[in-house]
């Protein structure tokens, strides 16, 4: 078989897509070279979301080839994240050109350029209509239809997609993708890195650092501290709950203080506040947890639920989280409560309270779920078949 030469084109170096790089160059007869028009995620730079400097403290750059076609691209204004003259050569070079989405400049010369350059290109993202709610007045009807009609021209250029879950799936077949055209790819995290973190945290070291008895019930939540997430939704349903509930939040953001104010003069030492935790350090956190909490408005997947199934947690996230359909499953893996209602969440949480066992055995279907559908081999071996790579090695069957 020739070598098959692949580009990835993405904004930026991300800890779930590093590993899915790393596969693919791992495969035989695949030449790939991955291009980058940031590198702030490496040398660190202020995220308005968690309100500090963040660097990512895990290797994001080894295992690969990569070019940095930028170092400070304008991400925040997608239209302005383009190819430059210099750079348009560099797309002759390959068979399959990879992308991640459909908003930025870039993605969209690439999938106008294809043709020209004798390439296929790859799509794997994010793709979902949930929380669009159903257009109302004229204006909102036309951005609709405008969506509508761009993401037939840009999807009628792509020759593969990774769909990496349900929400997905049904947004391509709701645009006629026709099912050739779909490849299995689910949405992961470093399954291999993550798992390092499992067998070197142990639960009461970990409890114990925090300063957290045998007898509670850790209640975790792990993200920005933004509106959209709802951390606040949590604290309120956490603050109708019996003594032994103890309510964790992993992350940093602009709700840090009110949250503070808000639940600290009822939680009292009940609430633990850690801050912003780096990749390499965040297992120490899972590993103390009882129970995993997404109660975000809206959130197209949510991949700390990932990571707390791999810590063996049962999880309860809201209808606007888009990991529901794939990870949740119904009173085996955890529950779903509808966003908003502090009553439902507090319900799921008081059901979990009172029964280790309950927890336990939703923690270990959770865990065994993600195991063997949601790996980063499950991912690239999604890839791989999309390309025609051969046989890669499978580890697991990938959902439907």
């Amino acid at each position: 078989m020739s070598t098959v030469r692949i580009g990835v084109f993405a904004t930026h170096p991300i800890h779930y897509q590093v590993p899915v790089w790393r596969g693919l160059a791992a495969l035989p007869d695949t030449d790939l070279t991955v291009y980058y028009f940031s590198d702030r995620s490496v040398r660190g730079g202020h995220d308005p979301e968690f309100g500090r400097s963040v660097a990512w403290d895990v290797d994001l750059l080894s295992g690969y080839r990569s070019l940095f076609l930028a170092r400070d691209a304008e991400l925040g204004g997608p239209w302005q994240t383009r190819l430059q003259r210099s750079h348009l050569k560099e797309l002759e070079r390959f068979d399959w050109v990879c992308i991640n989405g459909y908003t930025h400049g870039f993605e969209r010369q690439i999938v106008r350029l294809k043709r020209q350059n004798h390439y296929r290109v790859f799509i794997r993202g994010e793709f979902s209509d949930e929380g669009r709610a159903e257009a109302q007045g004229l204006g909102r009807r036309a951005r609709a239809l405008g969506r509508r009609l761009y993401l037939h021209w840009f999807y009628s250029r792509v020759d593969a997609f990774g769909v990496v879950g349900a929400a997905a799936r049904r947004h391509l077949e709701s645009l006629g993708v026709q099912p050739s055209r779909t490849f299995s790819s689910p949405y992961c995290i470093d399954t291999a890195s993550l798992e390092t973190q499992v067998e070197r945290n142990e639960r009461w070291a970990a409890r114990a650092r925090l300063g957290v008895a045998e007898s509670s019930v850790v209640i975790l939540f792990s993200g920005k501290l933004v509106p959209w997430k709802a951390p606040l939704l949590l604290g309120e349903a956490v603050m109708g709950l019996p003594d032994d509930a103890v309510l964790l939040y992993v992350g940093d953001g602009p709700l840090r203080a009110e949250i503070e104010r808000r639940l600290r003069p009822r939680l009292q030492q009940r609430l633990i506040m850690a801050g912003f935790v780096n990749q390499s350090a965040v297992g120490s956190f899972y590993a103390a947890a009882d129970v995993f909490v997404l109660p975000s408005e809206r959130d197209k997947w949510g991949l700390v639920v990932n990571e707390a199934q791999q810590f063996g947690l049962p999880v309860i996230v809201s209808d606007g989280v888009g990991c529901r359909h794939d990870l949740v499953v119904e009173g085996e893996t955890g529950f779903v409560f509808p966003f908003g209602d502090v009553e439902a969440l507090a319900a799921k949480l008081r059901q979990l309270l009172v029964s280790r066992g309950l927890r336990e055995s939703m923690g270990a279907a959770g865990r065994q779920r993600v195991l063997t559908r949601y790996t980063t081999e499950a991912a690239v071996r999604g890839i791989a078949t999309a390309m025609g790579l051969g046989n890669p090695a499978s580890t697991s069957a990938p959902p439907s």
